[in-house]
């Protein structure tokens, strides 16, 4: 799975998501996770964005091994909240009635 995590030096909430997405990310380096970040002022920034059609940041795209986008987080999110989505997407982490129904 592939992280891209775009920002620019003007937005407010950026050191946020970047704080959280370092802090989060390496943890699960050794699951098959990748880790970019992507400042939108960049030409690579700017065809990246258009790309993906990112419109806001910081804006956190996450893609399976085949290059589709999976699940795309527009704000800073929380730690707990990024574990989750990642440990969900990489199948560490079953759903609700998966444990219940023990499949």
């Amino acid at each position: 799975m592939k992280i891209l995590l775009f920002v620019s030096s003007h937005c407010s909430h950026c050191p946020n998501a970047v704080a959280v997405v370092n802090k989060v990310a390496p943890k699960y380096y050794d699951n098959g996770l990748s880790y970019r970040k992507i400042r939108i002022k960049t030409s690579e920034g700017k065809e990246l964005s258009s790309k993906y059609g990112v419109m806001s940041v910081p804006s956190i795209l996450m893609f399976d091994k085949d290059g589709r986008e999976i699940k795309r987080i527009v704000g800073a999110p929380s730690e707990g909240y990024l574990i989750n989505v990642i440990e969900k997407a990489l199948g560490l982490k079953k759903s609700f009635w998966s444990k219940i129904l023990g499949a």
